[in-house]
């Protein structure tokens, strides 16, 4: 009996912690159409896609250590060939984590560069200055 009177106010204060931390925070799941981390608009970014393994990757101007791949590739290859490519590309779209990348990154969050996942929803030349 001792025993449950001295437990029972430390299940309170934990149980208020929990409660006034405001429960459990949802990690957002990885990958192409889960949770959307932030959305690009019109992001000028520097890209380089290989036809042969049909991927698309890019970093932004902002964040040049940043590595983006397409969700939806052959959706814009077509397209992208058309572009000039040594310039900067104004690309728009949903980011979502890489599931590599944030299992991998752990405890060294902020030590590896980031690497997202993005379908695309516009993507064009930047004609600022032309």
């Amino acid at each position: 009996m001792i025993k449950l009177i001295f437990r029972t106010p430390f299940l309170v204060v934990v149980i208020l912690m929990f409660l006034l931390s405001g429960g459990c925070k949802k990690q957002p799941k990885c990958g192409c159409g889960k949770d959307v981390i932030f959305t690009l608009n019109d992001a000028p970014v520097k890209i380089q896609y290989n036809e042969s393994t049909k991927t698309i990757i890019f970093s932004t101007i902002s964040n040049p250590l940043s590595t983006y791949y397409f969700c939806n590739p052959m959706q814009w290859m077509d397209s992208l060939k058309k572009l000039n490519t040594r310039e900067y590309i104004l690309v728009s779209g949903d980011v979502f984590y890489e599931c590599n990348y944030l299992y991998q990154s752990g405890n060294y969050y902020y030590q590896l560069p980031p690497v997202y996942q993005i379908t695309v929803t516009s993507l064009r030349e930047d004609n600022y200055g032309k």
